[in-house]
């Protein structure tokens, strides 16, 4: 029992010096350690110009109001509403079906209007 404990006690001794000996106490290139810290540096950097940059972008947003935020929806779904009625008519000159083609009627027909009525409203504006 005796033997196995101190097999057990030599293998922990020998690992743990195995350790100690990876290590690097401060040791090691000195040139690697700059560019290390100037990695570091840059790093730091950048973050802090990217949250200055996300703070500012913040403070533009509420300083333009509500108006602007609106607006820039108001523009998007106008141009999604367009792209929508484009497609279908793509796809109605297309499609060689009857029943089929009823419906893309009717659909086009409902994106039309919906275009109509963002426009009306931006006209509005």
């Amino acid at each position: 029992m005796r033997a196995k404990a101190g097999i057990g006690a030599l293998i922990l001794v020998v690992a743990g010096a195995a350790l100690l000996s990876a290590c690097e106490f401060e040791g090691g290139d000195p040139v690697q350690h700059a560019l290390r810290d100037a990695a570091a540096a840059r790093q730091a950097a950048a973050l802090k110009t990217t949250e200055e940059e996300e703070a500012q972008a913040i403070r533009r947003a509420t300083a333009s109001g509500p108006a602007l935020h609106e607006a820039d929806e108001l523009s998007r779904l106008i141009a999604a509403r367009r792209q929508a009625v484009q497609e279908t008519r793509a796809a109605l000159a297309a499609i060689a079906d009857p029943a089929l083609k009823a419906q893309l009627t009717e659909d086009l027909k409902a994106e039309e209007a919906s275009l109509r009525a963002l426009e009306a409203r931006q006209a509005a504006r």
